[in-house]
C-alpha cells in the first residue's frame, strides 16, 4: 500500500490501549462444598468483582463457576465452557482469586500457565497471590508460582490420603462408603436400608432361579410384566445419574449381577477396584480374595442357604455350557469393528452346537435390553459376513495393484519431474503472496503512529489484509498438501496403497487384516452389510494426484500416454463402497 501523509489533528494520536475481555473464575472443591468460609463461591466472586472495579479498560464479558468440583483435574463443565470461550476469542484474559482456585495439579497447572494460556494468547491473573502473566498489574515472579503450584499439588495428595484413611474408619464400623445402594436397599446414613418394592422384585427373581429359569427368560418375565428395571427404578425415585433411562429394559446381564451380589445375604463387599481420590484413577479390579467384606453387616433379603444353593446352580450351568462348547473354536476377527448400523453398538457373536456341529452367528444385544431400540434383533451367520468383507478387501487390494502399477510407470516418465516443479513453483507463489499481504498488514500500524492514516483507515485496511491473508493461508497449505502428497505417491509412502498391498497374497480374512483396513462393518436391516475401509483420506488424496497427473500427463505427450491413465481413471471415479 502506497503511504501518503494525509495528518489530521487528532486522528493522527495513539490508538487506545484494546479492553481486556475478562473471563472470572471461581471453583469450590468437593471437601469445601456447601462452607461458608471466605473460599466459598460469593465471597470469592465479590472479591474478583471488586478487583475488577479497580482496574481500567477490563470488561467483565462472563462468570464461570465450579461447585463441588475438585482441582485435582481439568475435567469441570465450568473450566471447559470458559476454555471454549477463549479458543473462540471470546475472552482473552482469565482472573481468578489465587492459584488454587485455579488448580490443585502440579504439573497441569504449569502445561497451562506456559503453553496452552500463552497460544491462546489468554492473560492470566491470580489476585491474592499478586500473579499477572503479562507482569503489568504486578511484578514478574515465576518461581514462587512454580511454588505455590507445587504445594497446591502435595495438599490434593495429602487430602486424599486422610480421605482414604476416614473411609478405612467407616468400613471397619461396616458402614457403605459408596454412592448408591444395589437394587433392592436405599442409603441411609451410610447403612442398607430395605426397599420393600425392590426387595420383593430381588426375592422373586431367585424363586425363579432356583426353579432353574435361566438369567434371560427370567428377563423377558419382568419386561413383558412391564416391572421397571434397576436402572429405570433408579431414575424413578430420583437419582440424577439415571433419569433419563427409563427406557432401559431388564436384561440377562443385570438379572445376573442380582443372583450373584453377596450384598442380598447381609454381607458388605467393598474395595472390589483399586482407586485413586487424587488422581480419580481406576488402578484395576482386585481379585475377589482382596476384597473387603464384613457378614451382617445389614439385614438380608435371601436366606444365605437360598444364595449358596442359586451359586451350585451357576455353577452346574457353566459346566453343561463348556461341555457343550466342544473345543476352542475359532477367535472373532471383527471384534471391535463389526456393528450394528442403527444403533452403532458392538454386534454380539454366540456360539451353538447342534447334533456336534458348532455355527456362530452374530445379532444386534443392544435391541434386547431397550424398549426404544429400533434394531433389527435378526441373527446372521458369522462365516457370510466373512466371506462378504474378504471378496470386498480383494476388490479393494486389485484396485492397489493397479494403483501401484501405474505409479511405477509415471516413476520412469521425466514428465513426473515437470509435475512436481509445476507444483512446487504454484506452491512459492502462494507462499510469498501470504508473505506480502502478512508484511503490509503490520506496516500499516506505523502508518498509523506517524498518522499516514486515519484510525478509520487503518481499521479498515486491517480487516481487508487479515481476510486476505487467511485466504492465501488457506490457498497456501491446500497447495503445499497437494505437493506433499504428490511426493508421498512417488515415493510410494501413501498408506492406502501400503497398507491394501500388505495384503495382497491373502486367502482368508485374518484378525490382522481387519485390525489393519476397515475402520467399520456395518448391518442394517434386510441383512445389508456396509464397508467403511480405512485410510479413505489417503485414498482420495492419491485419486486426485493420479486424476490431475494424467491430464498433464495427457497433454504433455502422446495419446498412448491419456490411454495409459483411462482405466485406472474409470476405476477411481467409482469407489468400492462395500454395500450389500
Amino acid at each position: 500500500m502506497a503511504r501518503t501523509s494525509r495528518k489530521r489533528g487528532n486522528d493522527a494520536g495513539e490508538p487506545n490501549t484494546p479492553a481486556m475481555e475478562a473471563g472470572l473464575y471461581v471453583r469450590l472443591s468437593n471437601e469445601d462444598n456447601g462452607g461458608k468460609s471466605v473460599d466459598g463461591i460469593d465471597n470469592q466472586l465479590a472479591f474478583l468483582l471488586e478487583f475488577v472495579n479497580q482496574l481500567e479498560n477490563v470488561k467483565t464479558v462472563e462468570t464461570y463457576m465450579d461447585n463441588g468440583q475438585t482441582g485435582t483435574d481439568f475435567e469441570r463443565p465450568g473450566w471447559a465452557r470458559m476454555m471454549g470461550d477463549a479458543k473462540k476469542g471470546r475472552i482473552n484474559c482469565i482472573i481468578v482469586k489465587d492459584l488454587s482456585r485455579f488448580a490443585r495439579n502440579y504439573l497441569e497447572a504449569g502445561d497451562y500457565l506456559e503453553k496452552i494460556f500463552p497460544f491462546l494468547g489468554i492473560r492470566f491473573i491470580a489476585v491474592s497471590d499478586r500473579f499477572d502473566s503479562a507482569g503489568e498489574i504486578f511484578p514478574p515472579k515465576a518461581l514462587i508460582t512454580e511454588f505455590k503450584n507445587l504445594a497446591n499439588d502435595y495438599y490434593s495428595k495429602d487430602i486424599s490420603k486422610k480421605i482414604m484413611s476416614a473411609f478405612r474408619v467407616k468400613k471397619e464400623q461396616g458402614l457403605f462408603i459408596g454412592a448408591k445402594a444395589p437394587y433392592g436397599y436405599i442409603l441411609d446414613k451410610n447403612h442398607y436400608v430395605i426397599d420393600e418394592f425392590a426387595a420383593d422384585i430381588v426375592k422373586r427373581i431367585f424363586k425363579m432361579k432356583l426353579e432353574e429359569t435361566s438369567a434371560y427368560k427370567i428377563a423377558g418375565i419382568l419386561n413383558r410384566e412391564g416391572i421397571p428395571s434397576p436402572s429405570r427404578y433408579a431414575g424413578e425415585q430420583g437419582v440424577k445419574k439415571y433419569k433419563d433411562c427409563s427406557h432401559i429394559l431388564w436384561r440377562q446381564e443385570a438379572v445376573s449381577r442380582i443372583l450373584y451380589n453377596r450384598a442380598y445375604i447381609g454381607d458388605l463387599v467393598m474395595g472390589k477396584y483399586d482407586r485413586s481420590i487424587y488422581s480419580k484413577e481406576k488402578q484395576g479390579k482386585k481379585e475377589e480374595t482382596a476384597w473387603e467384606i464384613i457378614e451382617n453387616a445389614h439385614p438380608a433379603i435371601i436366606a444365605r442357604e437360598d444364595f449358596q444353593e442359586v451359586q451350585k446352580i451357576r455353577e452346574k450351568n457353566r459346566k453343561v455350557w463348556k461341555d457343550r462348547q466342544g473345543g476352542p473354536g475359532y477367535g472373532n476377527v471383527l471384534k471391535g469393528i463389526l456393528v450394528c448400523g442403527i444403533c452403532h453398538h458392538e454386534m454380539w457373536r454366540n456360539k451353538d452346537v447342534r447334533n456336534g456341529k458348532t455355527q456362530y452367528y452374530f445379532f444386534c444385544g443392544y435391541a434386547y435390553g431397550h424398549s426404544q431400540a429400533k434394531c433389527n434383533t435378526s441373527s446372521m451367520i458369522d462365516y457370510k459376513i466373512f466371506d462378504l468383507v474378504l471378496k470386498q478387501i480383494k476388490l479393494q487390494i486389485e484396485l492397489a495393484v493397479e494403483t501401484d502399477s501405474v505409479l511405477e510407470r509415471m516413476k520412469k516418465s521425466d514428465s513426473q519431474v515437470a509435475v512436481y516443479r509445476m507444483k512446487k513453483k504454484e506452491t512459492e507463489q502462494a507462499r510469498d503472496e501470504l508473505q506480502r499481504y502478512t508484511y503490509l498488514k503490520t506496516s500499516i500500524y506505523e502508518d498509523l503512529k506517524q498518522g499516514i492514516l486515519t484510525k478509520n483507515e487503518y481499521l479498515a485496511a486491517k480487516e481487508r489484509y487479515t481476510r486476505k491473508s487467511s485466504e492465501l493461508e488457506t490457498e497456501w497449505n491446500s497447495k503445499q498438501a497437494e505437493l506433499d502428497n504428490f511426493a508421498q505417491c512417488m515415493s510410494g509412502a501413501n498408506r492406502w496403497l501400503k497398507a491394501f498391498l500388505k495384503f495382497k497374497d491373502a486367502k482368508e480374512l485374518t484378525r490382522d487384516m481387519a485390525v489393519n483396513l476397515l475402520e467399520k462393518v456395518e448391518i442394517y436391516e434386510n441383512k445389508r452389510i456396509h464397508i467403511r475401509f480405512r485410510f479413505r483420506n489417503e485414498y482420495e488424496c492419491l485419486t486426485s494426484m493420479l486424476q490431475n497427473s494424467s491430464k498433464v500427463m495427457g497433454r504433455k505427450n502422446s495419446k498412448e500416454h491419456a490411454l495409459r491413465y483411462q482405466t485406472l481413471r474409470i476405476l477411481l471415479a467409482d469407489p468400492v463402497r462395500g454395500e450389500r
